[in-house]
């Protein structure tokens, strides 16, 4: 199965949502959003060019289960909750009404890249998907890569052969290390939002994941 390369947008307002959903236009059907203090599309019906992208909602805030009900909301087709983040549990198990139906929403857990894998124990049966954490310190793009990441996707993999894990956070640069780790997904920030051409940037990626 291909490994999807998934485009990133970490801004702090409606507007720069929208400049960076111009740049990704026809690029990549995806894009994860990324969530960090508070949510600057309170009072919005549906997330900006809802028509042409699916979203998925990172949720880097301390009210992770008012954010996550207001993500749905929005139309976010997938919801990332952060272990390490507060109301982790509350989000999740709102979340589960969500999951089935015909507009069903997929919710990951996340890990930091210093967590030992049994910690999905935890939320078992409450989410669909893990993202690991590539970086040390969540909320910001251009952070340097957490090695750690890397032998928390191969554990996860040995562990649970036919799990979807995605890999967030200094990605670019270890792509193809991440694909031979067992990453199924890997979300990239800047180094496709921020490039003269995320296209190329985009198609370069891919072909360096699945080659």
């Amino acid at each position: 199965m291909a490994i999807d390369i998934i485009p990133a947008l970490l801004v702090g307002s409606k507007r720069y949502l929208e400049e960076g959903l111009e740049r990704l236009r026809g690029i990549s059907s995806w894009v994860q959003v990324d969530v960090v203090g508070s949510n600057y599309l309170e009072g919005e019906e549906n997330f900006p060019l809802w028509e042409e992208f699916n979203f998925e909602a990172d949720l880097m805030v301390s009210d992770q289960l008012e954010v996550a009900e207001a993500m749905v909301q929005l139309g976010a087709a997938r919801i990332v909750v952060h272990a390490a983040g507060g109301q982790a549990l509350e989000a999740l198990q709102a979340l589960q009404a969500y999951r089935a139906g015909d507009f069903a929403v997929e919710v990951g857990i996340a890990l930091s890249s210093a967590d030992a894998p049994e910690k999905i124990k935890e939320f078992e049966g409450l989410y669909d998907y893990v993202q690991v954490m590539g970086i040390a310190v969540v909320g910001s793009q251009g952070q340097p890569p957490d090695e750690r990441a890397i032998a928390l996707v191969r554990s996860l993999r040995e562990a649970h052969p036919s799990m979807l894990i995605q890999v967030d956070g200094a990605v670019a640069p270890r792509v193809k290390e991440l694909a031979q780790a067992g990453a199924s997904r890997l979300v990239v920030g800047g180094a496709i939002a921020s490039a003269d051409n995320p296209r190329d940037a985009y198609n370069s990626l891919y072909t360096e994941a699945n080659g």
